[in-house]
């Protein structure tokens, strides 16, 4: 095993520890959990391997771990607890830095708790739900707008004026971007923008493209890159994606419309029964 992968499980054995209190508090433990190892009587368990096997297979890549990774896993949670035997840990556990972080991560638990049973309730999205939903926001579900254009780049306004004399005259808009457009590649495709789609180009040229109608020449429109004549070929009817592309999205989000609803609720009625005082210039100078 090399070094790299050692530091990984030395790591993930040790730092594991919060996460393993927060499971076992959440009711995260098994009743049937075999124990792997003691360590002075003090037992270490599958359940307090496993995350960290599992850790380790995401951290290296691995699918199959063998029997030598596994034992290292355990001798670094072996290593933890030995190191909680010790009797500097007792004065380590009356530290004030520690005290304080064990209340955070306690009132995190409790909070976490509270909020799955007040909160987090088995609440059910119906299909008729979903469908209301897709129906009440159709336009969540639109593609953008869309337009076939071309355009004509001229040097200075002068060449532009020129260009738009002839084209009031009829002359061909494909043959003249040919002819005169300093954009090159798209000259050789009669000035073509190919598809666009609306938030996808100059501002100053989306206003042009899509405000026009079929046929409709825009006015000169300068940019950076020069001045650009404009048309329309086709306009893209807007489409929607179907109910059934969308559902699990939709499910997500009435389920979080409902949660929210839960918390709000929750919190006005604990608020009447208490005294909440906000000073709210303290609030503006925090940082």
């Amino acid at each position: 095993m090399n070094k790299q992968l050692k530091i990984i499980i030395i790591l993930l054995s040790v730092g594991i520890v919060l996460s393993i209190f927060a499971l076992n508090l959440l009711g995260g433990g098994k009743q049937d959990d075999p124990v792997l190892a003691k360590v002075n009587g003090v037992a270490i368990t599958q359940s307090q391997l496993s995350p960290l096997v599992q850790m380790y297979r995401e951290k290296s890549r691995t699918d199959n771990l063998g029997q030598e990774e596994k034992l290292k896993i355990l001798q670094g949670l072996i290593a933890r607890q030995l190191m909680l035997q010790q009797k500097e840990s007792e004065d380590i556990r009356k530290e004030e830095r520690v005290v304080k972080q064990v209340k955070e991560l306690e009132d995190r638990l409790v909070v976490s708790v509270f909020l799955e049973k007040h909160v987090g309730k088995n609440f059910v999205v119906t299909d008729e739900e979903i469908k209301e939903y897709y129906k009440q926001n159709l336009p969540k579900f639109a593609s953008p707008p869309k337009v076939k254009a071309r355009q004509i780049v001229l040097r200075n306004r002068n060449d532009a004026n020129q260009v738009m004399e002839k084209l009031r005259k009829g002359g061909d808009f494909a043959q003249l971007a040919k002819e005169y457009s300093i954009d090159i590649a798209g000259a050789r495709e009669g000035g073509s923008m190919g598809t666009i789609e609306k938030g996808r180009i100059r501002p100053e040229l989306e206003r042009a493209v899509f405000t026009l109608d079929v046929g409709e020449l825009s006015d000169i429109v300068e940019t950076p890159v020069g001045f650009h004549i404009v048309t329309v070929d086709e306009r893209i009817t807007t489409s929607y994606k179907p109910l059934n592309e969308v559902n699990e999205s939709i499910k997500k989000a009435i389920m979080l419309e409902k949660e929210s609803k839960a918390f709000d609720e929750m919190y006005e009625k604990l608020k009447k029964k208490a005294k909440v005082e906000i000073f709210e210039d303290r609030v503006q100078a925090a940082k």
